[in-house]
C-alpha cells in the first residue's frame, strides 16, 4: 500500500485539534504558524508558563520543518513540505510535526532521538552542555540541541515513526506530548 499524504493528515486531525497546517514551509510561514498558535493559546487561556513551554517546543519543531525538510514531489512539482498538528485534551498537549526525509538522514536522526530518549535528566543536562560547547553544526546549522531541549522541556521522550514514500524518501512523523 502506498503512502497517502492527505489520508495521513485526515487520520491525525481530530476534535482535539486546535491548529493544523500542511504545506510549504518558508521563513514567513514559520512566523505565521507561531503567531497563530500563540493567539490560540491566549484565547484558550493557557497558563503563561505552559504557553512558554509549548512555544519553545513549537519553535524547535517548526524550525526543523523549515531547515531539515526535503523537497518532495507534490502535485507534479518539487516542494518543501511540512505538517504541524497541535492537539489539546484532558490528557494534555500533543504536537505532531511531519516532513519528508531521505533514507540516509532518517537513520542518523532516529538514532540520535533513540540515544537522547535513553538518557536521564542529568545525562541530558551533560549532553546539552557538551553539544553547546562543541560548536559543531550540520550543513543546515543544527547541532542537536533542539531534540535535547524538546525532551527536557516536555518532560517526556519523543516519539517518531516513518512511512516509506517514493524511492529513498520517507515521511517522518515526530510527536511531543506534555
Amino acid at each position: 500500500m502506498s503512502f497517502n499524504l492527505n489520508q495521513w493528515f485526515a487520520d491525525n486531525v481530530s476534535e482535539d485539534t486546535l491548529f493544523y497546517y500542511k504545506g510549504c514551509v518558508g521563513s514567513k510561514k514559520v512566523t505565521d504558524i507561531l503567531e497563530k498558535i500563540e493567539t490560540i493559546m491566549e484565547e484558550k487561556n493557557f497558563p503563561l508558563k505552559e504557553r512558554k513551554k509549548i512555544l519553545n517546543i513549537l519553535i524547535e519543531l517548526v524550525q526543523n520543518l523549515y531547515h531539515h525538510g526535503e523537497k518532495f514531489e507534490i502535485e507534479d512539482a518539487f516542494k518543501s513540505y511540512g505538517s504541524l498538528i497541535f492537539n489539546k485534551n484532558e490528557e494534555g498537549v500533543k504536537i505532531i510535526s511531519a516532513n519528508f526525509i531521505k533514507i540516509e538522514k532518517l537513520k542518523i536522526f532516529t538514532d540520535y532521538i533513540d540515544h537522547t530518549n535513553s538518557l536521564g535528566a542529568e545525562e541530558l543536562k551533560t549532553l546539552y552542555r557538551k553539544v553547546l560547547s562543541n560548536r559543531h553544526f550540520s550543513e543546515k546549522g543544527g547541532g542537536g540541541l533542539g531534540i535535547i531541549n524538546m525532551i527536557r522541556r516536555s518532560g517526556n521522550k519523543l516519539k517518531y515513526c516513518s512511512k516509506r514514500t517514493k524511492g529513498d524518501n520517507f515521511f517522518l512523523v515526530l510527536t511531543v506530548k506534555f
